[in-house]
Formats: C-alpha cells, sequence, structure tokens
C-alpha cells in the first residue's frame, strides 16, 4: 500500500510514514476467534518543502547548502541543493562517490568540491574530474515558483511483517518491522481504511509484558511489537515521526 507525503513541509518538520496492515477475525469469513494478518510493503515517496526564508542561499543564483534532512534514512538524507540562473535547482548527494567525504556547497568556479581528494562536481552532480569516477545521486525537484522548492525522496517503504502470537490468556498480533535511529514510533488503529479518526494502542515489547508502551526510539534496527486485537477487523497503523 503507497501513502504519498504532504508536501507542505518547513526545515522543523519531520517525515511521517503510514503502515497499513490489517487484523480480521469473524468479519473476514475466515471463522470467528481466528485472525488474518498479512505482510505490507510500501512505496513511499517523500517530499522535503526547503523555504527560502529558512534557506536565505536559496533566494539567488548560484546560492547553494549543504543540509541533512529529517526522517530520511542516512544513506540518502546529507545533500547539497544549488539554485542556478533560470531558476533552476538541483539536489544531489553532498556524499563524493570516491571516498564518501561530504562535498562543499557549490562555489562559481569550483563547482561542488571535495576538499579530501579534490573531485569536483557540477551542480547537478555530473562528475567533472578527480579520483572520483561516478556521478552524485540526484533527487528531484520542484519549483514552487515563488519563495520555496522541494525535495523528492523515492522508495522510502519498508516492509511490516505481522503474524498471531498465541502468548498469556489469548492470540496477540506481533508486528515487525525495520526502524530509523532518532524516530519514534507508535501504533494507531482505526476502523476503515479511510478513516481519518484512529486511536493510539498501547503496545508490549515481548509477548508476555505488560502492555503499557505507547511510543518507541527506534535503534536502526528491526522492532518486535506486540498488540492486543480489540476488534473484530480493522487497520493497524504504525508512525513514524
Amino acid at each position: 500500500m503507497i501513502k504519498m507525503m504532504n508536501g507542505q513541509m518547513n526545515r522543523r518538520s519531520v517525515l511521517r510514514t503510514i503502515m497499513f496492515t490489517t487484523v480480521c477475525a469473524g468479519a473476514c469469513g475466515i471463522g470467528p476467534g481466528r485472525l488474518f494478518v498479512s505482510r505490507v510493503l510500501a512505496g513511499e515517496t517523500a517530499f522535503f518543502q526547503m523555504g527560502f526564508d529558512d534557506f536565505p542561499q536559496l533566494k539567488q543564483s548560484y546560492g547553494s547548502v549543504r543540509l541533512r534532512v529529517p526522517g530520511i534514512p542516512s544513506s540518502k538524507n546529507f545533500i547539497v541543493v544549488t539554485r542556478m540562473p533560470g531558476n533552476q535547482f538541483y539536489a544531489v548527494s553532498a556524499l563524493c562517490t570516491h571516498r564518501g567525504v561530504a562535498v562543499n556547497p557549490f562555489k562559481k568556479g569550483m563547482g561542488l568540491f571535495c576538499p579530501a581528494h579534490r573531485s569536483q562536481f557540477e551542480p547537478n552532480g555530473k562528475r567533472v574530474e578527480g579520483p572520483a569516477r561516478s556521478s552524485l545521486n540526484s533527487f528531484r525537484t520542484v519549483y514552487s515558483g515563488a519563495d520555496a522548492v522541494g525535495i523528492e525522496f523515492p522508495d522510502l517503504g519498508y516492509s511490516v511483517a505481522t503474524e498471531l502470537v498465541e502468548a498469556g490468556s489469548g492470540g496477540y498480533v506481533k508486528l515487525e518491522f525495520e526502524t530509523l535511529t532518532g524516530m519514534e514510533y507508535s501504533v494507531q488503529v482505526r476502523d476503515t481504511l479511510n478513516d481519518v479518526v484512529s486511536v493510539p494502542v498501547k503496545f508490549a515489547l515481548t509477548p508476555n509484558g505488560a502492555f503499557n508502551r505507547t511510543s518507541i526510539a527506534g535503534t536502526g534496527g528491526t522492532m518486535q511489537l506486540y498488540i492486543e486485537p480489540s476488534k473484530d477487523a480493522g487497520f493497524v497503523t504504525i508512525m513514524r515521526e
């Protein structure tokens, strides 16, 4: 299932991922007291909008800024954004393809310059010279026409595996998914897929543990959470923010 991110974000915002998986009992026609759980993979695209009040370097041609984008995996979140004449904006990875050292923001006559081994790149990431043998990864940009530019980060989805666990006095549902360090995760439930109202759910960290957690910090590794199904059918939402 795909969730498209809202583009109206500023530098103080974080990106939120919503993952859905069904928890279904008798209402699914598989018999009372039985649960149907599934594995879901989201192919999510996120947008980070940079207002020029927050990034004044981008108000003028040849302005350039290097930054880490919150909520994006570390392999993609360090970027350089440059404005060229004609309102052309470029966003590329800040990590030189030679040894992974961060390149400097764009400077006329120097381009994007790696201070470690002197590789040079054009604003669009194309390699010019130096020991680097390939261009910098680039990201699609969308200019608002006035005072902001948006950066698109594709393919940020990740999978959530679910399974029924027999423990304690009844069946629990285990949610297993990859996490990002520094992000907070919580679980909510809604009655229908399009329902705008969702209810926070307390979860446990072990099959027989207390259901007393409402959020947990990501570690960069795999997370396992346990919830108690409270309805015959519904949609479980894992929030990352």
